[in-house]
């Protein structure tokens, strides 16, 4: 052939040829041009300038009686409709003849593959839907009877169906109402003995099923009959001849087909229910997956919900009852609902194969998104979402649960989730944000996920308590499983699920249209959740439920609004059971400890709970370092809060109800939390010291805490002894020790800058002594000798008393540095504002427990020397005389025990002890006014000087002897205390010590006298005898010795300050003649000069002599007069 014209014109006249032989070259030698001007324009060109003659002689030869010339034209008509450009070129009065001239052929021809070829034309024709919708009349029946396929050809009937498909494509409204006619051929072959063609038609079926579902009521109404006839007689027999997997695939089919007529046909359904009842309780996985997938069909055909918006006006209350709920659920809807869900639940709750449970899933998520935002009504929730959850919840996240578990946590935190669109105002862009459900199918050993879109909307508080019962049920899994991996799985899915919750509950909180009711509603909820988890720990005893409570209660810190949390408008009731337990132990002083049922701000319940559960797991757990981070973690957020105050004063009240020597870590962690809190603090107004301060009563009382447990009494320490095996004593090692201090120093100087900075005057020292002294006064049993505590735990009996050493140096010392200013100048301090006498009250208690336990603890030798040091740093800055008489009298008894012992062994103790002896000697020196060393001083100090005037300790003796010289020494007149007689007596010997200075003049003129007129006749100037008071002996002075006194004060200056007021030595005898005939007369007659008391001192003697002194303690009281 020379040109492409010419072979076109060529094939025309063979085709238009009378003889077959010609006409079949001519057709063969088409369909190749046709095959080959694919990649050639101008071919394709020539067709279609011929296309009408040869679309004339095409529909003539397709009804040739030679079925090889007949089936080459078909092939050719085919090429001729199916290509574009072709279709394009046919005028519709030939596309017309066509379709007619291939209706009338597949209806006549007796012809297979003429009839095949036919039917398969209409399947590829491409002509315009207009011209398909002339001739639809005439093409429907001729496709219905291929697809009736008289002739049994399975290739006919493929044929048939592409062309069905075809067709629904192109027309498919025209196909949808017409669907009774060509669709039940179609289907009752799904019941087809031959496989292929069972393929066939649901491969025809899927691709026309959004043309026919939901079924059209003629369709449902022509299957309705099928099933009478022979369907549901031929699923029955199949499922008797094994073939139930072919019969369950059929019914989900039949089922989707007859749609919304199932609702009036419930007795037909139920007869077709029956066939599943068998399948879904095989023990075939692959008869329980296909009649899960089947059971979409009836979820198709049942579920038809009214599309409703379940969008709630932020303002609206709480309605918990469904019967005042604004969604309209139909009753039918619901009763489809419990029908579809009633073999998912059993299956889900079965011990099946896990694809088949994944099968089930995929079921259940198909469910959800045919529901659409229906899947937001409560009740919707509670008969499709709640059943399910808890079946595969309750499984636990094990191995081979883990995809299906992971994948309800996802579902489940999508639903929550959704809370947060809450602040979109689009109602489309709210549905639109949550639309991806994953669902899991197997697939060869792998998981591969398909996407069903379910409609989540922002739920209401209503769904609150479903919630939180999904994370309860999960958290059982954290005391029942067995594997660790699985424990922490659980814990961290209610965690994760949680904080979702609390996202969606401060949507609320935030919401300013919320009324009061809901928030309280929240909280209560909330709380109640948390707190019957706490529970269940304390009652089961199982450490992983311990902490995950813990990660619950941060988990609310941390989300909550924090301006209802604090709030003391939103009070919830302290109802928990481990606090009614501590009513036993409060203790009266601690005026912020809760108690049960009190009415608390929600921070403050968080707070206790969360300290409570912390308290119980310091006996039970080996982890107690990770739980005490976490502790320090929880209160730092505590703290850092807008309003700390409150929770702050609940947890030392609490701390104040567990007494017992392993809880005192947890009081290192409040007081380090504590410690950085007030250093960062700016506003000091909570430092004020008024009685109204509970946060400055708060503080006092954590750093007593310490003292109240070294405090604790013998009985409840022999319920200590005998309670815990694992010797819950708390012995502390060197380093824990020196940590304990350094942080109990560490907040008690942060807290004395904090004062300093509010106000020049800084009491807390004085405050938290008088706290410390009232402990020890209550329960002081246990740093006595051999002590209960010494004997059961003698670490730690060092322990404490070394304690209590350090912190008395370091308030010693907080006090000196806040007294002398920051210049470092020396200055005195005042009693009365900042409690000295309380912090040398418990200085003296301290150096006797010192004492007391220096020789069964020999390491406390640091102890005591620092604790000597700062008591001569404090003490030299003593000045004030009622000062220096007030710290006398309060340490004079301890400091005589330990200047009693002889045998200290520690040469820095000794030596301490020393300085701090020659510092209170010169301190009584120094006083302003000066003190006056007078008989009733010597008394109250003779104890003290009966030890140190002949020490072993020479640099004790030294300093007591030149003390002595200075003071006493210079004195006239001295009523010496009996037990000085014997030290006196040796040292004055010694002439180490001087007596009665001041009497020298008239000594020597005695002793002139003596020298003239003989020994035995020399006048007896004065005389010593006992009296009755072993504490004393009695001066008497002779006439002699009187007059020659007289004498000498007549010499004295007219001008003397002590010449108004003082008495001749003849005016003293006489008054104390008349004012001691009553005193003396036992053992004395009266008459008798006996005298109980005589002073020659510097004082008021006049005062002095009118008075009978009997004791120390009021010797001190009239020297502070005299003063």
């Amino acid at each position: 052939m020379s040109s492409i014209s010419d072979q076109m014109e060529e094939i025309k006249a063979l085709i238009s040829s009378n003889s077959k032989t010609d006409q079949s070259f001519g057709y063969s030698t088409l369909l190749h041009f046709q095959e080959q001007s694919g990649d050639s324009p101008p071919s394709i060109q020539a067709l279609i300038q011929s296309s009408r003659c040869l679309i004339s002689l095409i529909a003539s030869d397709i009804h040739h009686e030679d079925e090889e010339v007949a089936a080459q034209a078909l092939k050719c008509l085919g090429f001729m409709i199916y290509h574009p450009s072709l279709v394009a070129s046919i005028p519709a009065e030939d596309g017309k003849l066509v379709l007619e001239a291939l209706a009338k052929l597949i209806t006549v021809t007796k012809m297979k593959s003429v009839c095949n070829l036919g039917v398969w034309c209409i399947s590829m024709q491409q002509f315009d839907t207009l011209l398909l919708a002339a001739c639809f009349d005439t093409l429907l029946p001729a496709v219905v009877h291929a697809l009736d396929n008289p002739s049994g050809s399975l290739s006919t009937t493929f044929e048939a169906m592409q062309a069905v498909a075809k067709l629904t494509a192109q027309m498919s409204e025209m196909m949808r109402e017409s669907s009774h006619l060509w669709a039940p051929p179609i289907y009752r072959r799904l019941l087809s003995i031959d496989k292929r063609e069972r393929d066939m038609s649901e491969r025809c079926l899927l691709k026309i099923r959004s043309t026919i579902l939901p079924a059209p009521i003629s369709l449902s109404k022509a299957i309705i009959e099928d099933m009478r006839k022979n369907l549901l007689t031929g699923m029955k027999d199949w499922l008797d001849k094994g073939m139930k997997v072919q019969a369950v695939q059929a019914w989900g089919w039949f089922i989707n087909i007859l749609g919304s007529g199932a609702l009036k046909n419930r007795h037909l359904v139920n007869d077709m229910l029956k066939v599943l009842e068998q399948t879904f309780s095989d023990h075939n996985p692959q008869v329980q997956i296909a009649s899960l997938v089947a059971w979409q069909g009836l979820i198709d055909a049942l579920v038809h919900p009214q599309i409703l918006s379940c969008k709630k006006n932020a303002s609206q209350q709480l309605q918990t009852s469904s019967g005042k709920s604004s969604e309209l659920m139909l009753n039918g809807l619901s009763k489809s609902l419990k029908l579809t869900m009633t073999p998912l639940i059993g299956i889900i709750s079965s011990k099946c194969d896990v694809s088949v449970l994944s099968s089930c899933l995929n079921t259940w998520c198909y469910l959800l998104h045919k529901l659409d935002t229906s899947i937001n009504s409560p009740s919707v929730i509670e008969v499709a979402l709640d059943p399910m959850f808890q079946a595969i919840f309750k499984m636990g996240p094990e191995s081979k649960n883990i995809q299906l578990w992971n994948f309800c946590l996802d579902l489940l935190e999508d639903c929550i989730s959704a809370k947060c669109s809450d602040l979109i105002s689009d109602p489309k862009d709210q549905v639109n944000l949550r639309l991806s459900a994953r669902t899991i199918i197997p697939c060869s050993g792998r998981y591969s996920w398909k996407q069903y879109p379910i409609k989540w909307l922002p739920w209401d508080l209503s769904q609150l308590d479903f919630y939180l019962k999904m994370i309860a049920i999960i958290i059982a899994h954290v005391a029942t499983t067995v594997s660790p991996e699985s424990k922490i799985s659980a814990c961290d899915a209610a965690v994760r699920i949680f904080r979702s919750v609390l996202k969606g509950v401060q949507m609320e909180f935030r919401n300013p249209l919320n009324n009061y009711d809901n928030i309280m509603f929240c909280l209560n909820r909330i709380f109640s959740f948390t707190k019957k988890v706490g529970e269940d720990a304390s009652s089961e005893g199982v450490c992983d439920l311990f902490n995950t409570s813990l990660y619950l209660i941060e988990a609310a810190v941390d989300e909550l609004e924090p301006s209802i949390m604090e709030s003391p408008l939103y009070k919830v009731a302290l109802d928990i059971n481990y606090v009614g337990t501590l009513d036993s132990v409060k203790h009266s002083k601690i005026q912020h400890q809760c108690s049960f049922m009190d009415m608390v701000s929600p921070m403050v319940y968080l707070t206790v709970l969360y300290l409570s559960l912390v308290a119980q797991l310091a006996t039970s757990t080996p982890e107690m370092e990770l739980i005490l981070q976490r502790l320090q973690s929880f209160y730092k957020c505590l703290l850092s809060s807008d309003d700390p105050l409150d929770s702050f004063c609940a947890s030392v009240g609490l701390l104040y109800g567990h007494m017992g020597f392993k809880y005192t870590e947890i009081w290192m962690v409040l007081v380090t939390c504590l410690n950085g809190y007030i250093d960062g603090m700016e506003d000091h107004s909570l430092f004020k010291t008024d009685s109204d301060n509970s946060f400055y009563r708060a503080i006092c009382h954590l750093l007593s805490y310490p003292f109240i447990l070294f405090s604790w009494s013998e009985k409840d320490l022999t319920l200590l002894k005998s309670g815990d095996p694992r010797k819950e004593s708390f012995v502390l090692s060197e380093r824990k020790l020196e940590q304990a201090i350094e942080i109990w120093k560490s907040l008690y100087g942060s807290v004395c800058v904090a004062y300093f900075k509010l106000s020049a005057t800084n009491t807390l020292g004085g405050d938290l002594c008088a706290m410390l002294n009232s402990c020890f006064d209550e329960n002081g049993s246990i740093f006595q000798y051999n002590s209960e505590l010494g004997l059961c735990y003698k670490d730690l009996e060092f322990a404490c008393i070394s304690f209590s050493g350090n912190v008395l140096v370091c308030i010693l010392e907080q006090k000196l540095t806040s007294d002398t200013g920051e210049s470092g100048k020396e200055c005195s301090v005042c009693i009365k504002s900042s409690g000295i006498i309380n912090i040398f009250e418990f200085a003296s208690r301290v150096m006797k427990f010192l004492y007391i336990n220096m020789a069964k603890e020999p390491d406390l030798g640091i102890v005591n020397s620092r604790v000597f040091s700062a008591l001569t740093r404090f003490i030299s800055c003593l000045h004030s005389k009622q000062d220096i008489l007030s710290i006398f009298e309060i340490i004079s008894g301890p400091l005589l025990q330990w200047l009693s012992h002889q045998d200290i062994k520690d040469e820095n103790v000794k030596d301490q002890l020393g300085i701090l002896w020659a510092e209170i000697l010169n301190c009584l020196q120094r006083s302003q006014p000066l003190l006056t060393f007078n008989s009733s001083f010597l008394k109250l100090q003779a104890p003290l000087l009966e030890k140190t005037l002949d020490h072993q300790n020479t640099s004790i003796s030294d300093e007591t002897i030149i003390f002595w010289n200075s003071t006493y020494g210079k004195q006239i007149n001295l009523e010496y205390p009996q037990n000085l007689l014997h030290v006196l007596h040796k040292l004055s010997r010694n002439g180490r010590i001087s007596l009665y200075n001041r009497s020298k003049p008239f000594v020597a003129r005695c002793s002139t006298l003596e020298n003239a007129t003989a020994v035995a006749t020399a006048p007896q100037c004065c005389k010593i005898t006992a009296t009755q008071n072993r504490s004393s002996k009695r001066v008497e002075l002779t006439e002699e010795g009187m007059i020659a006194g007289f004498n000498q004060k007549e010499k004295l200056p007219l001008n003397s300050k002590r010449k108004r007021v003082e008495l001749t030595e003849h005016q003293k005898e006489v008054r104390r003649a008349q004012q001691g005939r009553a005193r003396d007369c036992n053992g004395h007659g009266p008459g008798i000069r006996t005298y109980t008391s005589l002073d020659f001192s510097q004082g008021n003697e006049e005062s002095q002599d009118s008075q009978d002194i009997r004791d120390s303690e009021a010797m001190l009281e009239m020297w502070r007069r005299a003063g």
